[in-house]
């Protein structure tokens, strides 16, 4: 199968009954994009803040939140078989998707941009220690960011291949790392450990372990529109973001507090590992960037219509590398801030307007009557936003996790506008 076809594989249009997979295959890809450096580095941003009992509370809070919102957009696409873009189309109208399915875009190939820039430090630090010279990162993540395109446009399936054997090597390596941090301290030291770093509140630190994978639970369409069967969206999502998920983050929550470092480059050589680590830590990234290209460029198949899957693939990657350029790595958690404010408020429109009043809508027939924007919904994912980004960075709060605050209010917001008005189609 060509790759442009793996790439388009019904990207517009819903899935037919005879391709869909078990919840246990749609449970293994979540896990497999849970199990990343980049989950890593967001527990170890969470462990510097917090003390280990309160970051491992968070990273399982946090983790029930992402399963609960997974189950319930991810059966949105179980039921219509449809992608989060087009999803997103009946619930806030057809023009007002192209700034939806753009933002829905920018958290995937954010993410690109984030691991990419892991993958060029530690290229660059990995290239020092064999030729003993310094390399620049900035070359690095350019040159791993056109192979990474080249790979996920025109070979997935080695790719897929390439997967199979680094994400095995990667749970080695980090379950190694905690057996070394376990060797040298008691389990009672253990869980007393504290953050190093300014600290956050509970709160704050469950709003990051969300926004670590609230794009995934938003857009869990586009993988669950794949299921044989709406239960099979749950059974999925307690796989992934109940087990998984929080274990990711309390292995990079250990690591990062024993160390006292939150980079995963210099954890790992603080922890006595050399080169042979470095290498499955880039090989690690490679393969799972795939995947945020992929949902990128999902969501750019709305917008941009007249291009094809694999143009769309190499955007979403250029996009990704002038992000890791401008030092997104960096600024990780600014970035998953910025997820945490806009992204959550998107799916607690979805799940009001389709439990609530027009799942009978949510069907390709009527793609062509939609709304050009439905303003309760529109309006409720602005409002919640602003709850989020106030929750976020002023004292104000809800529930103390900004991601969830944005969710609610946006729900709410929208549930009660189109109780009162009883605006309920969303058919023009």
């Amino acid at each position: 199968m060509a790759v442009d076809q793996v790439l388009n594989d019904f990207s517009t249009t819903a899935v037919p009954a005879e391709k869909t997979k078990s919840w246990l295959s749609m449970g293994l890809i979540w896990a497999g994009v849970g199990i990343s450096l980049g989950m890593i580095v967001t527990g170890g941003t969470m462990g510097t803040g917090l003390s280990f009992q309160q970051a491992v509370l968070a990273a399982f809070i946090g983790g029930a939140v992402l399963a609960l919102v997974t189950s319930l957009c991810g059966i949105v696409g179980a039921k219509t078989g449809l992608s989060t873009a087009m999803i997103s189309q009946f619930t806030f109208g057809k023009v007002a998707i192209i700034v939806i399915a753009l933002i829905q875009a920018f958290g995937s190939y954010g993410w690109f941009g984030v691991q990419l820039g892991l993958f060029g430090n530690t290229a660059a630090t990995a290239w020092e220690m064999v030729f003993h010279s310094a390399a620049s990162p900035i070359i690095c993540i350019i040159i791993g960011g056109i192979c990474m395109i080249l790979s996920s446009t025109f070979g997935y399936k080695g790719l897929d291949l390439l997967s199979k054997i680094a994400v095995p090597l990667l749970m080695v390596l980090l379950l190694a790392s905690v057996w070394k941090v376990t060797d040298t301290m008691s389990w009672t030291q253990i869980w007393n450990m504290q953050g190093t770093g300014e600290p956050i509140t509970v709160g704050y630190g469950i709003s990051v372990a969300v926004a670590s994978f609230i794009v995934g639970a938003v857009v869990a369409p586009d993988v669950s529109r794949y299921a044989k069967t709406p239960k099979g969206t749950i059974g999925a999502s307690v796989l992934a973001f109940v087990i998984v998920v929080p274990l990711m983050l309390v292995i990079g929550i250990l690591t990062s507090q024993a160390t006292g470092e939150w980079d995963i480059v210099q954890i790992m050589l603080k922890l006595g590992w050399g080169l042979a680590a470095l290498v499955v830590l880039l090989l690690a990234q490679w393969t799972s960037n795939d995947n945020n290209l992929y949902c990128s460029a999902l969501g750019f198949a709305v917008v941009f219509k007249k291009m094809k899957k694999y143009q769309l693939t190499i955007l979403a990657g250029i996009i990704g590398i002038v992000l890791a350029l401008t030092g997104i790595y960096e600024n990780i958690t600014t970035f998953l801030n910025y997820l945490g404010v806009l992204i959550p408020p998107m799916g607690g429109v979805i799940m009001s307007d389709f439990y609530f009043f027009n799942s009978q809508f949510y069907e390709e027939k009527y793609i062509d009557k939609i709304r050009k924007i439905n303003i309760p919904a529109c309006t409720s994912w602005i409002i919640g936003s602003i709850v989020s980004y106030l929750t976020t960075y002023t004292p104000f709060t809800l529930t103390t996790a900004p991601a969830i605050d944005g969710l609610l209010v946006a729900f709410i917001v929208h549930f009660v506008w189109m109780k009162i008005k009883k605006q309920d189609t969303i058919i023009g």
